[in-house]
């Protein structure tokens, strides 16, 4: 065991602690920094850390720092994160070279998505083999409590749905409501929690964007089966989850998912889709249900394009798609109401999900030992990863530890109700250009 070194951090408000150790051996520093994102939304790559004496490494997430000399980079989606940059400018050059430098130790995806984003993102870049060689995949970690199941003993007689999001468009707040509505039309006993702050639109990269287009769905906030909490603080989001049968993430764009992994350590599965990192570690009819969309090549959400989403054919076809999630999730829930020993197994998996793929336990032994070794390296030779000790995250569940139950429904049916429709990007322009807007996830990214 090494010595205890000194290592900084940012100290923000939320998303440093998914990819940095919980607990550590050594002195974890969390410092301030400057949002030069706020003075200039081309300057959201970077920032200054504020300087801490005698530190040994520096552990970054998505802002490069330009004051650190040994730094380790973690990122969400995209590195640098340089969308309002003119990609071969002389500030988007300036930050590739921050990163391609032998100053930066370490490059770690989020997610095998982000590890794809990320290539597709430099793939015309010279120094492409610099990157890769110190490129890694570390998912995030949560804190898992040492809690029995709350929902053991119940009988599913009603279903419970808990939506945690403030993206209420992007993150599946949509579809919760819908799947409420559809509920009461078809008199299930399904009631659905949303804890959101209903931001939509705008900035928003997945949302449409035409006037009072919202408006429905916000309206059946108001059904009798609905209940609006708001904003909630962490505990009281947890004891929603650990008292509801299912999380809804029906999300079309999330780099993660992170309310997904607080609901699996309660216990509780999740209705999500196929997108972006979910793949990772949500299985249908393993540890939740996993329902379809229309993806690109890299597995983002294949939407009609960024430029179109005032208009009336991008509006159309998310109304189509919040539909089509929503009858789909209807149908694939409907086996769950009075069968608890149907959910039981959904149920256990979800937990064991949690535990084996991110506990904060083995992610701080990991961190602690990358720690040792970059503290040991020379900051000006080339970096390159320990084949058997820069060890990845896997690309999904393990196999045996975690093995399918026989599913409940019919997947012929699923297949037929869930299959999505392609529309081309409007101009020709690719979903990268769509996710290019997503930088203000960096600036303010909620819970996954």
């Amino acid at each position: 065991m090494g010595k205890s070194l000194r290592i900084a951090v940012y100290d923000d408000k939320y998303p440093t602690s998914f990819v940095t150790p919980r607990m550590s051996r050594h002195t974890i520093l969390r410092q301030r920094f400057l949002p030069l994102n706020l003075v200039s939304s081309k300057l959201e790559g970077v920032t200054l850390i504020e300087p801490a004496p005698s530190v040994d490494v520096v552990h970054a997430f998505n802002r490069i720092p330009l004051n650190s000399s040994k730094y380790i980079m973690s990122f969400e989606s995209h590195l640098p994160r340089q969308f309002a940059l003119r990609k071969r400018g002389l500030m988007a050059r300036y930050l590739v070279s921050r990163i391609t430098n032998p100053g930066c130790r370490r490059i770690i995806a989020l997610s095998h998505f982000a590890r794809r984003s990320f290539l597709r993102q430099h793939a015309d870049n010279p120094e492409l083999g610099l990157l890769t060689e110190k490129l890694l995949v570390r998912h995030p970690n949560i804190i898992v409590p040492a809690t029995e199941d709350a929902m053991a003993q119940d009988t599913a007689q009603e279903l419970v749905l808990t939506f945690v999001g403030a993206h209420f468009g992007r993150k599946g707040g949509c579809v919760a409501v819908k799947i409420a509505e559809k509920a009461i039309d078809q008199n299930l006993p399904i009631r659905v929690n949303i804890v959101s702050s209903l931001q939509v639109g705008g900035h928003i990269w997945t949302d449409p964007t035409s006037p009072g287009f919202f408006d429905p769905y916000i309206k059946l906030l108001e059904l009798k089966n609905v209940r609006h909490h708001g904003l909630l603080p962490n505990q009281g989001v947890r004891h929603l989850l650990r008292n509801s049968h299912f999380c809804i993430l029906a999300t079309l764009g999330d780099t993660f998912g992170y309310s997904a992994l607080e609901s699996m350590s309660e216990h509780t599965p999740v209705l999500g889709t196929k997108v972006c990192a979910l793949p990772e570690f949500l299985e249908d009819g393993v540890n939740g249900i996993s329902l379809p969309v229309e993806l690109d090549d890299i597995g983002d959400w294949s939407s009609p394009g960024y430029d179109s989403r005032g208009e009336a054919k991008y509006a159309q076809y998310f109304r189509d798609e919040v539909e089509r999630l929503a009858s789909l999730a209807i149908e694939r829930l409907k086996p769950y109401i009075g069968q608890p020993a149907l959910m039981a197994p959904l149920r256990r998996e979800a937990r064991r999900t949690a535990e084996v793929m991110f506990a904060a336990e083995p992610a701080a032994a990991f961190f602690d030992a990358l720690y040792d070794r970059v503290a040991l390296e020379r900051a000006r030779e080339p970096a390159q990863l320990d084949p058997a000790l820069d060890v990845s995250s896997p690309q999904s569940l393990p196999r045996e530890t975690l093995q399918p139950m026989p599913l409940p429904f019919d997947p012929g049916r699923q297949n037929a109700i869930g299959r999505a429709r392609h529309i081309p990007a409007a101009g020709g322009l690719s979903t990268a250009a769509s996710v290019a807007t997503a930088a203000h996830l960096s600036a303010h990214p909620d819970r996954g």
